[in-house]
């Protein structure tokens, strides 16, 4: 099998006496993927391979080759097509995909915040295809700006291809996403990773796309990490116990989106969206000055560092709490540099990180003073008469 101890030398590489490796595209723990062009027609593709220190592993193997199965099921415009899932002779696994023509979303978040019109037209289009690939029975599991390649001009852009459905499965078998491989490099993205994705893998559903969709939304509209750590497995620790910092204060202007992104990165599954159908109704209405329940959120002037987006006359939807206030003066943090190798996109500059603000709001139930119910109440008045009785008789005959 292929070592990729040092990739750039495979460039010009003959890859199986049929494609040609041409240029580097992306690398990562798991695979490195060049753009080939076929000896027969000409014709350009992307090639990912299989790093070799998995090539041992026949579940790894199979899970690999098994991705095409996968994207195969997800008919839709949006998300980038796998050709083929071979073996070479000496046993090297890769896929022939399509080669997008783009710039990784991750590039174009570097440069800052998105408009709102942009990065809400990049998720509800990254909606549009998990609503192909959901009732087929296809979780993504790795959605992140690396796997998110923008089509046309990206400073406002939200045409895109989705990358590497069913990678997730390989990363699983691999050792999951908190194994580093001999490259030093992390499997997975803990970053856009639900809580219960970290926890197990194997019961993923659905949900947790939508999980990624909102972390995804959130530092489009913030330029900031929803959850900012100093490395990977600090950033796992707060993904799983601590609260996102609330939208009012890293952006006020979008406070009145603090219930979609509630509702968005829920701990719980059942408090999160539950389809994507749903996700996208919420998404168009916060995109038009509604909240998530369809009400137009009135104007007036909105304060930053309480964790609540304040407007005269302003409330909030029925069981909403307000996130607890963030620390102030936090610089902005990276937005993660971490590829899993499977998609073509640069890894990005780390800046100063932001620590999450504050703990999930627990509702406390107001202690109530003890009381007795009225039956043993009516017996012990009674038992209390009788002994006075007992004791008034005892005392006149005596």
């Amino acid at each position: 099998m292929l070592d990729f101890n040092s990739p750039d030398e495979l460039v010009g590489a003959v890859l199986d006496q049929r494609l040609r490796l041409e240029r580097l595209l992306g690398r990562g723990g798991l695979a490195v993927v060049y753009e080939a062009a076929r000896l027969d027609d000409g014709s350009r593709v992307a090639v990912k391979i299989l790093r070799a220190e998995f090539g041992d592993s026949p579940e790894i193997v199979e899970r690999f080759l098994n991705e095409l199965s996968a994207s195969a099921r997800v008919d839709h415009p949006a998300v980038a097509r796998i050709f083929e899932a071979v073996q070479a002779a000496d046993g090297t696994p890769y896929l022939v995909m399509e080669l997008v023509p783009g710039v990784a979303l991750s590039a174009r978040m570097n440069q800052g915040r998105l408009p709102v019109e942009q990065a809400a037209g990049i998720a509800r289009n990254i909606l549009a295809a998990l609503m192909v690939a959901h009732p087929s029975g296809v979780v993504h599991r790795d959605l992140k700006p690396g796997n998110v390649m923008l089509l046309g001009d990206p400073s406002s852009s939200t045409e895109l291809k989705v990358l590497d459905f069913g990678i997730a499965r390989v990363i699983d078998a691999a050792g999951g996403a908190q194994r580093k491989t001999r490259t030093g490099m992390l499997l997975g993205t803990p970053g856009y990773m639900s809580p219960e994705q970290i926890r197990s893998i194997k019961t993923t559903d659905p949900r947790a796309d939508l999980w990624s969709v909102g972390i995804l939304l959130y530092e489009m509209l913030t330029g900031k990490m929803a959850f900012s750590a100093d490395n990977e497995f600090e950033r796992i620790t707060k993904v799983l116990n601590s609260a996102p910092v609330p939208i009012a204060d890293v952006a006020p202007q979008y406070a009145h989106w603090a219930p979609f992104f509630q509702r968005a990165l829920a701990k719980e599954l059942l408090e999160r969206f539950q389809t994507a159908e749903e996700m996208l109704a919420a998404l168009d209405r916060a995109a038009r000055g509604e909240d998530i329940r369809g009400e137009p959120v009135p104007s007036g002037p909105v304060t930053s560092g309480s964790g609540t987006a304040s407007s005269r006359g302003q409330s909030q939807p029925p069981g909403y709490s307000a996130p607890p206030p963030s620390p102030q003066g936090s610089a902005p943090g990276p937005f993660g540099s971490s590829n899993t190798a499977v998609s073509p996109g640069s890894a990005m500059e780390s800046l100063p990180s932001q620590e999450p603000g504050g703990t999930i709001p627990v509702v406390q139930v107001p202690r109530r003073p003890a009381s007795v119910p009225l039956t043993l109440a009516v017996l012990l008045a009674l038992i209390c008469l009788a002994l006075g009785f007992a004791g008034g008789f005892l005392a006149a005959r005596y």
